[in-house]
């Protein structure tokens, strides 16, 4: 997603008045957008619901109803399975018999099992209900963004050394073995951190 897309999602609608599908506490900062873990955890969300098909207005409605019902600031950045069909996002129950229910959430209904998208997004670890921690890209599991670490820059998850860092070293003096001795780390975790941030730049 473009940078000015992602922006849409931290606006109003002008014609609707529907608060934004994501909400910040901060101002922009010479233009440019300040997005919080959280709300970085919710843009990962709303990227997902648009690929599927969904609106934007859609998902401002839904964003909107699971605050005012849930009481929820940062409603998908909660420990909640959210399921779609392209048309209608659902909030996951398991039942007593084991089955799984489906709520549509504007309409408080349930929904057919049947006719709903796997679920959006598992790379996202909770704690307390809300999440910690995220896994950028799944071809790189072991590079993490967590805000407790580096100040919520990318990491690899043993020794949370930013890869930015890692791969800054590795260009530098051209030996995997050494970067990781340096680092304390394994070649596994800087392989990840150079493919991690040659993604990122060729993006």
């Amino acid at each position: 997603m473009s940078a000015a897309r992602v922006g849409e999602w931290f606006r109003s609608s002008k014609s609707t008045k529907l608060q934004p599908a994501i909400l910040t506490p901060f101002e922009p900062i010479r233009g440019r957008l300040v997005m919080p873990f959280l709300a970085l955890v919710e843009s990962r969300f709303v990227a997902r619901f648009r690929k599927h098909g969904l609106s934007l207005q859609t998902i401002r409605k839904t964003a909107k109803k699971l605050r005012k019902d849930y009481g929820l600031d940062n409603p998908f950045a909660t420990e909640r399975r959210f399921r779609t069909d392209g048309k209608r996002i659902m909030l996951e129950f398991a039942a007593d018999d084991e089955e799984r229910k489906l709520l549509d959430i504007m309409t408080d209904e349930w929904a057919f099992p049947s006719v709903v998208e796997p679920s959006l997004f598992d790379s996202v670890v909770y704690e307390h209900d809300l999440a910690v921690r995220m896994v950028p890209f799944p071809e790189f599991p072991n590079v993490i963004i967590d805000p407790r670490y580096a100040m919520g820059r990318p990491v690899v998850d043993r020794g949370f050394i930013p890869t930015e860092t890692l791969a800054a070293a590795y260009l530098a003096e051209g030996n995997l073995e050494e970067v990781a001795s340096w680092y304390e780390t394994d070649v596994a975790q800087v392989s990840q951190a150079i493919g991690f941030e040659t993604r990122l730049a060729a993006a």
